[in-house]
């Protein structure tokens, strides 16, 4: 009981701390983002749903966004154009806040993105990326589903929007629960009637609309466009406008024409004219700043950046997950699991496949091994033959040879030993055995010889104890002892470590290879730009990897002690606590990986990559004292190495968290947890 009581108070600790720290780094980061005081806004800029200044954004060495002004007013709809990798999608990730910009200055519905306590992104947005970023298991009714949960309508509104979407884009009722449907969406719908609703939705001047393409002629029926080039606003403006101040019949051409433009303006401002030096950012032709548009709406003069500020209570309740988004993830990876049930038999099958074999394939005695025996001795009542006859033979097969045979057939692998008898190994052994003084010769006559192929130490070390169990002349005894059994073979010494091992690697590939792929499609990105914070989707994750733990530990569980009869006397709370802490442990590292990572084969690569130098070094399936000193130090560094100590004392020894060897294998695996969880936030805000 007191050991169950001691494991709670460190789990309550363990997420209390965790949760100060996570606080604090939002905070900090919140403190970073705001001023202490706010000015009232500038005039007019509540009439602004996106304003951007001199806004940069790079990757490394190479410059996406360089010095971009836009200007989205309210109600309208607004062109953003330009070629494939101008930087259209980049420009909208830092408008939605997913990505943070390198300088400058972009205020979305009057506040910066990702604000405390602005909805953006949230509610106040909504986003369609490029490409579809669906998740194929889920219908169409699941997916309004889902973005209804997360975008905190009720199951009335939600299903309000769905009816109308059905019968905007005359979908059949029928096919609202398939799940291939939602894939085939993009199919079924209509530009012409997309555009008129946009129009329609705008019309109220409380929407405005952000359409980016690259197909130019598009965008005609906008109210505004901007045309990007290369990082850059080369004009904004209205679509006519702009064909008319560029003498061209189609918006196309206009974008042509202005291409012409900065590319003239661009060559002659790399050249430096005769007797003079160009001041800081100013052109050859004009004297125009390179950060303003070639037409339309430039920045003006130098004005100053509204401050912003939020109340403490505003920063913490942002940081506080929602578990509305919390439970809308859980809700959506359970329904991906029962839409793909292959995928959930072989996360809750694999484990016990692998338990299983190694249960049947490693610790037990060889079967069938032969052993050439050379017995000089003629009598049947020889005790050569009665010592041959204490010999396993369930393990054991004796074949008797002549001396040359015998070594004749070990020389070629056919024998893993040969034992020999000499002619009067019976007297001799009774000399030694009434007699106190003997020769040499009587002391070699009455000995058992035994000449072992040691190529494989397993078998040889097996055979070294059947021989000498059935040939053992003293009477040595061994008392009980004092923890394991007599009959322990590597089996028992290995299964902790493995159901460790197991638990955490498949928490780690799976959790990894899902991650990765919902990002690389687009879907963790349409979850953040709803509202999805970094760490809802780490607890989300945790949870309901969680889940899948708790069945794989239940199957692990009976199959050891009840099937294969692994010995267990310590407390089962404690057993399953600390399996548990490895698998969310596990889940942490696949975490940490698919951050870091953004394909899913290298992801998985780098996973299996880091199993096995693991699986070798922890002590897993060698004791940690056979390891040579440098190679101890990063093996006792390791997350399992202290864990698959701490199991095998509670399992063997009974032992409790009162010992010192239990508690710290319970401390290191919520140490190791923390850091990962730590580690992968990070990387992730890193990368945006």
């Amino acid at each position: 009981m007191g050991g169950n009581i001691y494991i709670i108070i460190v789990i309550i600790i363990y997420i209390f701390f965790y949760i100060c720290l996570f606080f604090f780094f939002q905070l900090t980061e919140g403190r970073m983002k705001a001023d202490q005081e706010a000015p009232p806004p500038s005039p007019g800029l509540e009439d602004l749903a996106i304003r951007c200044r001199e806004v940069c954004r790079s990757y490394g060495k190479l410059k996406v966004l360089s010095n971009l002004n836009l200007t989205v007013p309210q109600g309208h709809i607004y062109g953003l154009l330009g070629p494939s990798g101008c930087g259209k999608t980049t420009l909208l990730k830092c408008i939605l806040g997913t990505l943070k910009i390198s300088r400058g200055h972009i205020s979305v519905l009057g506040k910066p993105p990702a604000f405390p306590g602005h909805q953006v992104p949230g509610r106040m947005v909504g986003y369609m990326p490029q490409d579809l970023a669906l998740y194929n298991e889920f219908s169409i009714s699941d997916t309004l589903t889902f973005f209804g949960r997360i975008h905190g309508l009720s199951a009335t509104d939600t299903q309000t929007r769905m009816d109308f979407l059905v019968d905007f884009l005359d979908l059949p009722h029928n096919r609202l629960q398939n799940p291939r449907c939602a894939l085939k969406l993009s199919c079924v719908m209509c530009p012409c009637r997309i555009w008129q609703h946009l129009v329609e939705i705008v019309k109220t001047g409380k929407v405005s609309v952000v359409i980016t393409t690259h197909y130019i002629e598009e965008a005609r029926q906008a109210n505004v466009v901007g045309l990007m080039r290369n990082g850059r606003m080369l004009a904004e403006g209205e679509p006519e406008t702009l064909m008319k101040q560029n003498s061209a019949a189609t918006l196309e051409k206009a974008f042509l024409q202005l291409c012409e433009t900065s590319d003239q303006v661009g060559s002659k401002h790399s050249t430096y004219p005769q007797g003079g030096v160009l001041e800081s950012g100013q052109s050859l032709e004009s004297g125009r700043e390179e950060s303003q548009p070639i037409l339309g709406v430039g920045p003006g003069p130098v004005e100053e950046l509204p401050k912003y500020s939020a109340d403490w209570k505003v920063r913490v309740k942002n940081v506080m997950p929602k578990w509305r988004n919390i439970a809308a993830l859980i809700i959506k990876t359970t329904v991906r699991m029962k839409r793909m049930p292959g995928s959930l038999f072989f996360q809750f099958l694999l484990p016990v496949m692998q338990i299983s074999l190694m249960c049947l394939c490693i610790g037990g005695d060889p079967k069938g091994i032969q052993v050439a025996v050379v017995d000089n001795e003629t009598s049947s009542s020889s005790f050569s033959q009665s010592l041959l006859s204490f010999l396993d033979n369930s393990s054991v097969q004796q074949v008797n040879l002549s001396h040359a045979e015998a070594f004749a057939g070990a020389y070629n692998g056919e024998y893993w030993a040969v034992i020999g008898f000499g002619k009067n190994f019976t007297s001799y052994l009774t000399k030694r055995m009434i007699q106190r003084q003997v020769s040499k010769e009587v002391v070699d006559g009455g000995s058992v010889h035994v000449w072992l192929d040691l190529t494989n130490r397993q078998i040889a070390l097996m055979l070294q104890k059947k021989i000498k169990d059935a040939f053992e002349v003293t009477n040595d005894t061994f008392e009980e002892p004092i923890y394991g059994s007599m009959n322990s073979d590597f089996t028992t010494f290995v299964t902790p470590g493995a159901v460790l091992s197991i638990t955490f690697y498949l928490a780690v590939g799976l959790t990894a290879l899902s991650f990765v792929i919902e990002r690389k499609e687009g879907l963790m990105e349409r979850c953040w730009v709803s509202g999805v914070s970094s760490m809802e989707t780490v607890l989300a994750y945790l949870i309901s990897q969680l889940i899948i733990i708790s069945v794989q530990i239940v199957l692990l569980l009976i199959l050891m002690l009840l099937v294969f009869k692994i010995p267990n006397e310590g407390s089962l709370v404690l057993v399953i606590a600390l399996i548990v802490l490895q698998g969310i442990t596990g889940t942490s590292f696949g975490l940490v990986i698919s951050s870091a990572i953004d394909d899913e084969q290298n992801a998985t690569q780098a996973a299996l990559g880091i199993f096995y130098p693991n699986l070798i070094v922890s002590g897993i399936i060698w004791p940690v004292e056979c390891i040579p000193y440098p190679l101890r130090y990063i093996s006792l560094a390791l997350p399992q190495t202290y864990a698959s100590e701490a199991l095998r004392c509670i399992m063997y020894r009974g032992w409790g968290l009162s010992r010192m060897i239990v508690w710290r294998g319970f401390v290191v695996t919520l140490g190791w947890n923390t850091f990962f969880v730590i580690l992968a936030i990070v990387i992730l805000k890193l990368r945006m």
